[in-house]
């Protein structure tokens, strides 16, 4: 019994991905009937194809992938045109994820057999990420003209109108899909989906009902019904939101999110008795079924209905006071909507053991630093030190807390003091390397970086740090460029990296190559403020001072208002620019 919609789309994920479309499937006895036919009136080259092939469908059998790769790459060594060899083999590189080879193939299938739907598909599938929106709608289109039967492809081109907001092309090609497919409710279901999203709640409705005319024991569409309901609080909608909150409990008995949405529904409209028996209800059965907590915290704190979540979470905690999990996630719940107070009072409840304790524990120093209170934050981590003296995580906490007042030899001494037990460790190494620098300790510094190579060279954080570090002090200015283009080989995509190689060729002088890197870094970083600066930097040097100034401002834009300093010195910046433009 077809119970959600989402299960309907795994189907289809699955099928395009392991097997292809239910037309390709086809295919393959279509091809065994070419080859028998081949072998009664061609000469041994070609049967020796048709060997190949069917020795590599007795390996697919026996999930021996790689043999039945080689088997028909021999085969197309004696039939290379053949568009079905060519296929299987894309889609057999397509399972070992050796996409490469798998494109080569599809774009081979394309260009000769362009009117081919399987060929189409195959080629759309591995090359999604790599076309452009405009491209990939076209060959879409293409697909639906030559295939008007294909359903996936349908929903494949309505979900890119979905997802850019371009509704009105989504309508378009669902009232075409329904139309086609009367009978087939994931059209209807995403035809009220674009409905909803044009506001228009009158015939999303009608939509979502159709689904479930043809679908009867689907919820999906149920839930939608229900946030349309929602939206007009009326006694009449109330009723309707509760009728269908049971239609979906009568379908699926244990569904929580309909279980936790009703009581949550029940004590928003003041029916506080129906809403603390199902809150307590659940509360007592979280530490048997980890799915209401999971779906709690999938619908109210990752769909970041933080007010929601708060009374969901406490209202359950009602049913099991001293449920630790349900004590994090209140604690959470006020954690977002900043109330610091009691985010660290459910904290607090956390014991050791339990799967959050860590992380609740370093939430506690944040919040009481957020709080504004640092000297709280650091006799709570030190209390957690003295009972946990050899845990990395704390000692690292510990130390950055202190760093930030500026007491640099605690922190120097108490990662020290961690390194005594564990003398590799790289987290260890590289904060001590951290806290060296900001105490002026540059020398110190560098050593630490060096010992963190020594130990991992391939440590891309420290390979960063002691580059730039370099760089900083305008010295080995050729090995702070080999030392951070090998961290960009480790994470090519880092924005402080990639500033850290554009500030190595500002300091060589190549001002164009500079402008380059830093350009890219300031995009990566969201134009940090520091590495803002450094563009700027840049262009004021590569004489490029219109350029210079607007990138200045954009810094000064991005600066943190407790930053005086740093502000300060853009601010000199900008004037020392504007005069030479004048």
């Amino acid at each position: 019994m077809k119970k959600c919609l989402v299960y309907v789309l795994l189907v289809f994920i699955l099928s395009v991905l392991i097997a292809g479309c239910p037309r390709l499937k086809q295919t393959k006895k279509d091809y065994e009937s070419q080859i028998i036919q081949k072998e009664q009136n061609k000469e041994d080259h070609d049967l020796s194809a048709n060997y190949y092939y069917l020795e590599s469908r007795i390996h697919i059998k026996n999930k021996d992938y790689a043999k039945a790769i080689e088997s028909l790459k021999k085969a197309m060594v004696k039939d290379p045109d053949s568009f079905i060899l060519t296929r299987d083999l894309g889609r057999l590189y397509l399972r070992e994820k050796n996409n490469k080879k798998a494109l080569e193939l599809a774009e081979k299938l394309v260009l000769k057999n362009p009117d081919n739907v399987d060929g189409l598909l195959l080629f759309v599938q591995l090359k999604k990420d790599g076309l452009d929106e405009k491209e990939l709608i076209k060959i879409l289109n293409r697909i639906l003209s030559l295939d008007p039967e294909n359903k996936e492809t349908f929903l494949r081109l309505a979900k890119i109108y979905i997802d850019k907001n371009d509704n009105t092309e989504a309508l378009v090609v669902l009232k075409k899909m329904v139309a086609r497919f009367p009978d087939y409710y994931v059209a209807w279901f995403y035809l009220g989906e674009a409905y909803l999203a044009e506001k228009q709640y009158e015939l999303a409705k009608i939509q979502y009902l159709k689904t479930i005319e043809i679908e009867p024991d689907i919820v999906e569409p149920r839930f939608q019904l229900i946030k349309i309901f929602s939206l007009q609080n009326t006694p009449e909608n109330n009723q309707k939101i509760l009728k269908t909150y049971n239609e979906i409990l009568e379908i699926e008995p244990n569904n929580y999110r309909a279980q936790l949405g009703m009581a949550l529904h029940h004590y928003k409209n003041n029916n506080k008795v129906a809403a603390a028996t199902l809150f307590t209800k659940l509360g007592q059965a979280v530490d048997s079924d980890s799915r209401i907590i999971m779906t709690a915290v999938n619908e109210y704190i990752s769909g970041k209905k933080y007010e929601d979540a708060l009374i969901v979470f406490s209202r359950m905690l009602k049913g099991d006071p001293e449920n630790q999990t349900l004590n994090f996630f209140t604690g959470m719940a006020y954690e977002e909507i900043e109330d610091f107070k009691n985010a660290i009072l459910y904290y607090l409840k956390i014991k050791p053991g339990h799967s959050q304790y860590k992380k609740t524990l370093l939430n506690i120093a944040f919040l009481y630093q957020k709080s504004g209170k640092t000297q709280e934050a650091i006799n709570y981590l030190e209390n957690k030190y003295k009972a946990f003296p050899k845990d990395i995580d704390i000692i690292i906490y510990l130390a950055s807390f202190y760093e930030k007042n500026k007491a640099w030899e605690k922190a120097m001494g108490l990662l020290k003091t961690g390194l005594v037990n564990s003398p590799e460790n790289t987290s260890l190494l590289f904060r001590l390397g951290a806290v060296q620098d900001s105490a002026g300790f540059k020398q110190d510094c560098i050593s630490t970086m060096k010992k963190i190579l020594e130990i991992d060279p391939k440590d891309a954080s420290a390979l960063n740090y002691l580059g730039y570090s370099y760089a900083d002090l305008d010295i080995n200015l050729d090995e702070a460029l080999l030392l951070i283009k090998r961290a960009l080989e480790i994470k090519p995509d880092d924005g402080y990296i990639t500033d850290s190689l554009g500030w190595v060729y500002y300091k060589r002088g190549e001002y164009e190559k500079a402008i380059q890197y830093l350009k890219k870094a300031a995009e990566l970083t969201s134009f940090e403020t520091i590495i803002t600066d450094h563009l700027g930097d840049a262009y004021h040097s590569a004489k490029k001072f219109k350029k210079a100034l607007d990138t200045y401002k954009k810094a000064i834009t991005n600066a943190k208002d407790e930053d005086k300093k740093k502000i300060a010195e853009l601010k000199k910046k900008i004037e020392a620019v504007q005069k030479k433009i004048k």
